[in-house]
C-alpha cells in the first residue's frame, strides 16, 4: 500500500507560526528595553557620586554646604545659564536651591519601564548635623528606585 503525504502549509499552520514568532519577538524586545532602562538610570548613580565627592571636599574646606557652582560640580547634559541645573537626554539635574544649599536633585525626563516620566525624584543632600560625611539620600517611588539600587550608597562608577 502506497501512502501519499501532503507536506504543504495550511493557513492555520501559517497563522500559528506568525503568532509564535510575534510573541517571541515581543519577549525579546521587552527584555532589551528593560536592560536599556537600567543602563539609562545608571547615569544618576554616576552623577550623585561625583556630586557627593565634591560636596564632602567643599564641606571639609569651608565647614559649610555648597551649591553646584560653589563646589565646582558641573551637572551632566545641557547646562542652564545659572550653572545650577542641566538637562541630559534622560534626567534633569538641579542643585535644588529653593530648599537650601548642599542638595542634589535628579528627575527622569523619560519613562524608564514602569517608572513614568517625571515620577522619579532622586534626592541627596548634605547632612547639616554632620557636615563632613556622606550625604543623606531619599529614593524615589519603588518602581523608580529599583532602577538604581546603588543610589543609597552614592556609588561613583
Amino acid at each position: 500500500m502506497i501512502t501519499k503525504y501532503n507536506w504543504g502549509i495550511t493557513v492555520v499552520n501559517f497563522v500559528i507560526a506568525i503568532v509564535l514568532i510575534t510573541a517571541l519577538a515581543f519577549v525579546v524586545f521587552y527584555k532589551l528595553f528593560a536592560v536599556d532602562a537600567h543602563v539609562k538610570a545608571a547615569e544618576v548613580n554616576l552623577q550623585v557620586g561625583k556630586w557627593n565627592k565634591l560636596q564632602v571636599t567643599y564641606a571639609m574646606a569651608y565647614e559649610n554646604l555648597g551649591s553646584f557652582r560653589d563646589i565646582g560640580y558641573i551637572p551632566y547634559g545641557k547646562i542652564a545659564s545659572d550653572g545650577e541645573s542641566s538637562k541630559s537626554r534622560v534626567f534633569s539635574y538641579s542643585s535644588d536651591l529653593r530648599n537650601g544649599k548642599g542638595r542634589f536633585l535628579a528627575v527622569n525626563r523619560v519613562s524608564l519601564n514602569d517608572c513614568l516620566r517625571y515620577e522619579g525624584y532622586w534626592l541627596a543632600y548634605g547632612n547639616p548635623e554632620q557636615i563632613i560625611g556622606n550625604a543623606v539620600v531619599e529614593l524615589p517611588v519603588a518602581r523608580c528606585a529599583e532602577l538604581t539600587p546603588d543610589f543609597e550608597l552614592l556609588k561613583d562608577f
